[in-house]
C-alpha cells in the first residue's frame, strides 16, 4: 500500500473546536485566528499534550520527527527534532508510516509501521524513552509489536481502559493484499501483545468498497479499513477510521 496521504484532518477539527470555544461570533483580535494549512505537508497526523506542551508527529517516510509547541496552531514555527532514523537495511528500514507518541506508565512510546523494502513486510514497531520530555533522553528500540499470526499491520494506536491497555491497527487477514481490517488486541505491556487479535471492522458496506487504485495495475482494487483512532466521551468509547481505498 502506498504511503497514506491523509490530510491534517484530526488536527484541523481539533483546532476548529479550540478556536470556536468560548468566542462570540466576532473574534476580538487577530490572536484568535490561525491560517491553514498548519504545515505544507502532514500525512497521518498525530498530536498529544503533556505538561503544557503539544507534541505532534506525522509520516515523513524516512525517520521519526517530533514537533513541540505550546501553541498547536503555530506548528510551522514549532521546535522539532528527528528522534530516530532507521537502519539502512533490515525489516524496519523503509516506509516509516503513521507514527504515534504515547505516554504510558511514566515513559514515552512511539508506535510506527515500517517494512524491509516491500509493502508486504509492513509490521508495527515501538520505541521507548524514559525522559520527561520526548525530545530529550534516548529512544530505545523495543522491537516488533505483533500477535501470534504476525500478519501485515500498519496504523497502530493505543488506548487504556480500566487499567488495561489495548492496541488497535489495520491489517490483512492473510498473506496477500486486497482487504484491510481493523483489529484489536490486549497489551501485556506497551511492547507486547498477549491475546489473539479480534476483528472490529472490515469493509462490508458499499461506501467502504470504493477502492480503485489507478496507479497500481497489479492490484487495481482494494477494500480498506485503516487509520483507527479512539475517541472517548464519558463512559463511551468510539473508534473512527478511514475507509474506501487509501
Amino acid at each position: 500500500m502506498n504511503t497514506r496521504f491523509r490530510h491534517l484532518l484530526l488536527v484541523t477539527l481539533h483546532l476548529l473546536l479550540i478556536s470556536s470555544a468560548g468566542h462570540s461570533q466576532e473574534p476580538p483580535s487577530g490572536q484568535d485566528t490561525f491560517h491553514n494549512p498548519l504545515l505544507p505537508t502532514g500525512p497521518d497526523p498525530w498530536v498529544t499534550s503533556h505538561n503544557g506542551f503539544y507534541y505532534y508527529m506525522n509520516t515523513t517516510g524516512r525517520d521519526l520527527t517530533i514537533w513541540k509547541t505550546r501553541d498547536i496552531t503555530d506548528l510551522a514555527h514549532a521546535e522539532k527534532k528527528i528522534v530516530w532514523t532507521p537502519p539502512a537495511e533490515g525489516p524496519y528500514s523503509h516506509d516509516i508510516w503513521a507514527p504515534e507518541l504515547h505516554f504510558l506508565d511514566g515513559k514515552w512510546y512511539i508506535y510506527f509501521a515500517a517494512d524491509g523494502g516491500g509493502n508486504a513486510s509492513h509490521r508495527i514497531y515501538v520505541l521507548e524513552n524514559k525522559a520527561e520530555d520526548p525530545l530529550d533522553g534516548t529512544w530505545v528500540f523495543k522491537g516488533k509489536v505483533a500477535d501470534k499470526t504476525d500478519k501485515w499491520a500498519i496504523d497502530a494506536s493505543v488506548f487504556e481502559d480500566r487499567n488495561k491497555k489495548y492496541l488497535v491497527w489495520s491489517g490483512w487477514a492473510g498473506e496477500s493484499d486486497g482487504e484491510q481490517r481493523i483489529y484489536i488486541a490486549h497489551l501485556k505491556n506497551p511492547w507486547s501483545i498477549d491475546s489473539p487479535r479480534v476483528v472490529l471492522s472490515y469493509p462490508k458496506y458499499s461506501w467502504e468498497q470504493v477502492g480503485d487504485l489507478l496507479d497500481r495495475p497489479e492490484i487495481p482494487h482494494v477494500n480498506v479499513n485503516e487509520g483507527p483512532e479512539i475517541l472517548r466521551h464519558g463512559d463511551d468509547i468510539f473508534l473512527v477510521y478511514s475507509a474506501s481505498g487509501c
